[in-house]
């Protein structure tokens, strides 16, 4: 099948025949293939998409059990490998030979992992607002987080006809947005409602089983060994004010990426892709223009 001939979106079987969603805009230049956080479908990509997408290929897609993409067989599998490896078959189907990764909040680990796995397939990493390895350790500043996730865990699959309508409840409810703005989750100058509303709404439909599934194996993953040994160009992108990720990972990961770059973005939450996103997309232009497009 020719890269012409390639349906602009749809869905594709991966490794294990599980079918994947993806959507694709765009022609020529770069190929960008973003990388979802866990419980976060395409939305969060829109002004990435609509910037790059004028001269250059992006491709956004669901991890399994999210989105429009199909459930996985086994919810306590999500592992980094096997969204590295739906990745791949993202890249396969679509005939890209390498491609500019973009990571946010666990893809960040997604996008690691698959350069750990196929290295020959990356042009150019952008891990975003998230994580090299246990996130749990560090979220909202502290590492209590990693005692209390355990019971979540179980109560998500002991108990899912609890759990999923009330979370289905809670997020929907009125106070969602300005609990969000009041505890600093976003940040309330920046972040609009008809940003986060998407995310509210794809949120209120996932099963928690997969949601929690995928997060204990972001727990359980660390790309710690794999920083070091990354060798194509890579842009950092931080939030100042990212409780979910304090900036200090991403100045470790800044530190030990030889020859990396770290974009701070002033005031940045966890969501300062939608906060910010022409200071955003004006820096990963410089990155990519100095980085890799002078060096074709």
């Amino acid at each position: 099948m020719d890269e012409v001939n390639i349906p602009k979106k749809g869905k594709l079987p991966s490794f294990d025949g599980t079918k994947i969603f993806y959507e694709a805009t765009g022609s020529g230049g770069l190929t960008f293939i973003p990388c979802n956080g866990v419980g976060v479908s395409t939305f969060f990509w829109k002004y990435i998409a609509d910037y790059f997408s004028k001269n250059n290929r992006v491709i956004l897609w669901d991890y399994r059990s999210h989105g429009k993409s199909d459930a996985a067989p086994d919810l306590h599998d999500l592992t980094m490998t096997n969204n590295a490896r739906d990745l791949k078959a993202v890249m396969d189907y679509n005939k890209v030979d390498k491609a500019v990764l973009l990571g946010h909040s666990m893809g960040c680990q997604t996008i690691f992992e698959f350069y750990s796995l196929f290295p020959e397939r990356v042009a150019a990493l952008i891990p975003m607002l998230g994580p090299y390895e246990k996130p749990m350790n560090t979220f909202l500043n502290t590492d209590k987080t990693k005692y209390v996730f355990p019971i979540l865990h179980f109560a998500a699959f002991a108990f899912p006809w609890v759990i999923n309508p009330v979370v289905k409840k809670l997020v929907k409810s009125p106070i969602s947005f300005p609990v969000a703005k009041m505890t600093g989750l976003i940040n309330w100058q920046h972040c609009k409602y008809e940003e986060l509303e998407p995310y509210l709404e794809h949120l209120s439909s996932l099963d928690m089983r997969a949601f929690f599934g995928m997060a204990k194996r972001m727990q359980e993953h660390s790309a710690k060994e794999i920083l070091s040994r990354i060798k194509v160009p890579t842009l950092i992108i931080a939030g100042e004010d990212d409780i979910f990720t304090p900036w200090r990972i991403s100045e470790e990961m800044c530190n030990t990426i030889p020859d990396s770059e770290l974009l701070t973005i002033p005031h940045g939450s966890h969501a300062a892709i939608v906060e910010q996103p022409e200071l955003i997309n004006l820096r990963i232009e410089k990155f990519l223009y100095e980085r890799v497009l002078c060096k074709k």
